[in-house]
């Protein structure tokens, strides 16, 4: 390629760019000229991610090969170059240079076996940081210095990779994954533990939604997974499994903190707001937000929500200027938001919005097929946490397992796990049995278990949830001799929320002591 030829096909790459609203094919058109121009072998492009250089895309310049992924260990030395050269690091490694490179590139030298990169930093004008590399693989046939022409539109096309057209490819969907004995899913939910129908129910719905940028609201009663949902959500999501999933529990802060967590603030935006801090929803752009107990959000935090769900953007606390996000939203509930909008505690219309898409997840007395199957799981959970043996299930008793699938369970599978985790430590034979589930069990789940279950009565199950968790709460202060926090830990749920617990139960002290 000429110099006519570089800076024509430069301008044509400008006006395609610019009419692209789609921002992996924008960066796919700038790589492939980089490649072209520089002559170089291969091409790709990765994003700054915490410490990591992660990959997005690649380019080759052998029409008939695919660029392969750089992998994570050899992106690890691009970026300790990068970021000794922004640093002004005056004594660099000797593997931390290379050769020759264009002007405005870092050359990173050959090593185990990996060819040498010259990478361009791709930085943010506007907030003066990293955020990723366009990385080019010279060829040993390219010439070893680049015309002037070369390096002026190298430079350009650098500056037209602003962030957010880091972007990582679209991936071809997952391969069908075949759960054990049962059926094939297009997508991987191996980290929900079921053979029920009802759950493989909720995976033919993901299947159907996993790639789709729509919010999703998860019902279900507490204990029943609706995280592990969202998880799977964002695992599975090609477009945004390349980034951290980000949680935030609506109910366990107050409202103004609240705010300030998920939309940011601007410095000066109120007393102690020393400097700029972005919010979650700014921090998740471009992967999946996990909302817990949207049903406890105030009616005014509400009312900014919906507008991200709208507008796509934000307005941090003080500031005047809205800003664009891109953050695929799974709430979750366990109120009945439709009895919440009859009693105007929530908004009808961001009802509405979250519910595009509903996932409703049985309770555990719902699937009691699982529930052998999740006890041999949290056994081997419990063993891996202490360095041993898993312990195992009496299956030649079928009390044992009738008494576990015959419980109403009411915690659903966090009770559960509760109860196997006590068991595979109170228990000292490596086979626990009907009568060592007696032995260690609490007396009031054993009388649930051993009641013939045509015969006993069906409980008020708001009646039965409030046992369950005032029996939790009270072995969980006992093991931890009164410790709150460490409580709140154990229980699996956040201090605050521990608090109000114990306050609707009347207990003595409820004061943030520990």
């Amino acid at each position: 390629m000429n110099a006519a030829e570089a800076l024509q096909a430069l301008a044509d790459t400008v006006e395609r760019v610019n009419r692209l609203a789609d921002p992996v094919r924008a960066s796919r058109e700038i790589l492939r000229l980089a490649v072209e121009v520089s002559q170089a072998r291969a091409g790709f492009l990765a994003r700054v991610e915490g410490p990591e250089l992660l990959w997005t895309q690649g380019y080759s310049s052998d029409a008939e090969a695919e660029a392969e992924e750089v992998p994570a260990k050899h992106l690890d030395r691009v970026a300790r170059a990068v970021r000794e050269s922004l640093d002004g690091v005056q004594d660099a490694p000797p593997h931390m240079t290379g050769g020759a490179a264009p002007r405005g590139a870092v050359a990173v030298k050959a090593e185990a076996g990996q060819p040498p990169v010259h990478a361009f930093p791709i930085s943010d004008p506007i907030r003066g940081t990293w955020e990723g590399v366009l990385g080019l693989i010279p060829s040993p046939t390219a010439p070893a210095e680049l015309g002037e022409i070369a390096t002026a539109v190298l430079t350009v096309l650098n500056s037209l990779l602003d962030p957010g057209r880091l972007q990582p490819e679209p991936v071809e969907a997952a391969q069908p994954v075949t759960r054990d004995g049962g059926p094939t899913f297009r997508y991987d939910y191996s980290e929900i533990v079921s053979r029920s129908e009802t759950i493989y129910a909720v995976f033919r719905k993901l299947d159907r939604i996993i790639g789709a940028r729509v919010p999703v609201l998860v019902c279900g009663e507490t204990g029943t997974g609706k995280e592990l949902i969202a998880r799977a959500i964002h695992r599975n999501d090609p477009h945004r499994r390349h980034k951290r999933f980000y949680t935030q529990n609506c109910g366990a802060i107050p409202g103004q903190l609240l705010e300030s967590e998920l939309f940011g603030y601007v410095k000066g935006a109120f007393t102690g707001a020393e400097r700029d801090k972005q919010g979650l929803f700014q921090i998740a752009s471009g992967s999946t937000l996990f909302l817990d107990e949207i049903g406890e959000m105030s009616v005014d935090m509400q009312t900014r929500l919906l507008r991200v769900l709208q507008e796509g953007e934000i307005v941090p606390v003080g500031a005047t200027e809205p800003i664009p996000v891109d953050v695929r939203i799974v709430a979750a509930t366990l109120v009945d938001l439709e009895q919440a909008i009859a009693a105007g505690t929530f908004r009808q219309d961001l009802y509405f919005r979250l519910k595009v898409v509903r996932l409703n997840l049985p309770s555990l007395r719902e699937r009691p097929e699982d529930v052998p199957l999740l006890a041999d799981h949290f056994l081997r959970k419990a063993a891996r946490e202490v360095g041993k043996r898993p312990k195992v299930l009496d299956r030649r008793d079928p009390r044992l397992l009738e008494a576990l699938r015959s419980y109403s369970w009411p915690g659903n599978i966090r009770e559960l796990e509760n109860v196997i985790r006590r068991l595979a430590y109170l228990v000292p034979d490596d086979v626990i049995t009907y009568s060592a589930l007696a032995d260690a069990g609490d007396p009031q789940l054993l009388g649930g278990m051993d009641a013939d279950p045509a015969t006993r009565p069906v409980r008020n199950l708001d009646d039965a949830v409030e046992e369950v968790e005032r029996r939790e709460i009270d072995n969980a202060l006992r093991v931890t001799e009164g410790n709150k926090t460490q409580a709140a830990t154990l229980l699996g749920i956040n201090r605050r929320s521990l608090l109000r617990r114990l306050q609707k139960y009347g207990y003595v002290s409820t004061g943030d002591d520990d």
